[in-house]
């Protein structure tokens, strides 16, 4: 309780003071932006984006049709039409959809109360009836050869052969298990499942209203028990607790969100999402060498009436599984679980404010950005390190909507995203945001931009002498030199300063004294609600953002006689030309 305690107060303390830190420095609302418009489609939300391996398009799907979208064009997606299209008798509706094997761009399932029907679609789209199964058939899946792993929350994960449905493994009743990822290691010997599962009470209910964050492993050359014991079940499930957390004992993280992985050169990292009991986020990554490690060598939590086998290491991946013995499947029965829980590498990346739903996770030049999908159908571009440090926030929809989808392209570097009514990408490089100036391309942090002596540029590989990391060097002048207006006496005026950063502070200066400005959406304006000769001189907009200090601009104003006219300086060349033909 008195850690609880300490927690929520250093939160408190968090929330109070790094309000800033924890906004996006940069908002864009429109900018590389393009919308895709889906023709006669049904009113369901679209559920699943899919990028096809073999032509580049961009499959999406809601619960009733199948669309093609051709990423080159702006043209609306056409609808691929299956059995079900069009037909409104048919009561099967799409629950799974996912890139298929060997020349087939997607397996799709169609399903209805219990009762499912698969079908691949080839690049002509055409489909071909792949199998049927007496099971409701969702996501999360996993393609492994032949082998369809398919979970049901409050009932566990399945597993089929598309070639002979009588080949199959069916778990355990679990009636408190909410699946969010499958994933398959390198050598495709094992499956992890990401879960949250309701945590018993006392009693042995679940009524505690607490949830745990697991990982299990299976093996995928299981097949199943003897005839005795688990037969057609699972004989090398196990599972583990996973931790994110920032005080040692606690679980202040417990509900996972979302999963997303990335592949390194040794190493397979796992980013997970998590929300807990005060509805704020954080991010936790691990690896997937810790987590063997913990399921091959960790201790079994003690079970009543039943012990760990002495001879045989439950969970190992060799032999036939129908030949275990009875000790081993009794005890792989009760779901066991190791003592060791899986750490992440370093401490959480805690998000105070924003509510998240979704991540894709990207890596450039050796640095890791998490894109995060909002509530409130925005978008966070945020550098995977520590302190927290928000690069952009898009808002590419019109007006707020949930984000039911997310799929990034890492090699186009484009996101693309869709709500109940439209599917939008977004270009992930748009360096020009950031301004002319190589200070504020810098100061942006952004991994896919530099600044290569003349703007703030995509990073490529051909990019020579691109400053990308590095401190932005203050500067006590602008480059712009000074702005000359003459303003009619008694006439309104503002000084218009440009702003790029949420994360600075601007302000208008005449000599020492500052002039407090009134900030729109990407300005800081000053001001004059009357011209006299006192507003006559020098005026400055600076902006100040962690150790940078900068000048934006500088204006001088002086008074003209003439109460009727305005007359920038920059203007006088071509009236003295006019002027010149006019008495010629």
């Amino acid at each position: 309780m008195i850690l609880t305690c300490v927690y929520v107060l250093f939160m408190w303390i968090i929330c109070v003071h790094s309000t800033r830190r924890h906004d996006a420095r940069v908002i864009d609302t429109d900018r590389g932006v393009i919308h895709y418009s889906i023709g006669n489609r049904s009113d369901s939300d679209f559920i699943k984006l899919v990028k096809s391996f073999t032509n580049g398009s961009v499959l999406v799907a809601d619960q009733e049709n199948l669309y093609s979208i051709n990423t080159s064009k702006q043209e609306t997606a056409p609808q691929i039409k299956d059995q079900c299209a069009g037909n409104a008798k048919c009561e099967y509706t799409i629950s799974l959809l996912r890139n298929g094997l060997d020349e087939n761009l997607l397996l799709v399932c169609r399903s209805k109360e219990e009762e499912t029907k698969c079908y691949n679609l080839n690049s002509s789209h055409s489909f071909s009836f792949q199998f049927d199964y007496g099971i409701n058939i969702h996501e999360p899946s996993l393609l492994v050869g032949d082998m369809l792993y398919f979970t049901k929350s409050n009932s566990g994960l399945y597993r089929i052969n598309q070639k002979d449905t009588s080949d199959r493994i069916w778990p355990h009743p679990a009636a408190t298990e909410t699946y969010v990822k499958l994933m398959a290691s390198k050598d495709t010997t094992k499956v992890f499942s990401f879960f949250t599962e309701k945590q018993r009470s006392v009693g042995g209910d679940y009524g505690s209203g607490l949830w745990i964050p697991r990982v299990s492993q299976i093996c995928t050359n299981d097949r199943g028990g003897s005839k005795d014991v688990l037969q057609f079940s699972w004989t090398s499930k196990i599972n583990a607790r996973l931790y994110c957390g920032g005080v040692e004992g606690e679980q202040p993280f417990s509900n996972i969100v979302d999963v997303d992985t990335v592949t390194t050169h040794n190493d397979v990292k796992i980013y997970v999402l998590f929300r807990n009991f005060w509805n704020m986020s954080a991010v936790c990554v691990y690896n997937m060498s810790q987590i063997n490690s913990v399921f091959s060598s960790s201790e079994f939590m003690e079970m009543k009436n039943i012990k760990a086998p002495a001879d045989h290491r439950p969970g190992q991946c060799d032999g036939d599984s129908t030949r275990l013995k009875a000790d081993v499947l009794r005890f792989m029965k009760e779901g066991p679980e190791v003592k060791d829980r899986i750490m992440p590498e370093t401490a959480p990346l805690i998000f105070l404010h924003h509510h998240y739903t979704h991540i894709k996770v990207d890596t450039i030049k050796k640095t890791t950005v998490l894109y995060l999908a909002l509530e409130s159908g925005g978008v966070h571009k945020v550098l995977g390190d520590q302190p927290v440090f928000i690069i952009t926030e898009f808002r590419p929809f019109r007006n707020r909507t949930r984000i039911t989808s997310m799929l990034l392209d890492t090699t186009e570097k484009r996101l693309y995203v869709s709500s109940a009514k439209e599917v939008i990408h977004i270009d992930l490089q748009m360096c020009h945001v950031y301004g002319e100036d190589n200070d504020e391309c810098v100061l942006s942090r952004d991994p896919y931009c530099c600044w290569n002596g003349y703007q703030c540029a995509p990073v490529s590989r051909n990019t020579v002498q691109c400053l990308r990391i590095g401190v932005a060097q203050s500067k006590p002048e602008t480059d712009g030199g000074v702005t000359m207006s003459i303003v009619p006496p008694s006439s309104r005026y503002y000084l218009d300063c440009p702003t790029i950063s949420c994360h600075a502070s601007y302000h208008w200066y005449r000599g020492n004294t500052r002039l407090e400005c009134v900030r729109s959406h990407n300005a800081c304006l000053y001001l004059i609600e009357s011209m006299n000769e006192t507003h006559e001189g020098s005026y400055r907009c600076e902006s100040t953002e962690g150790g940078y200090h900068g000048i934006i601009t500088r204006y001088e104003l002086r008074m003209n006689a003439s109460p009727t006219l305005t007359v920038n300086t920059a203007l006088l060349p071509c009236l003295l030309l006019l002027l010149t033909h006019l008495l010629s």
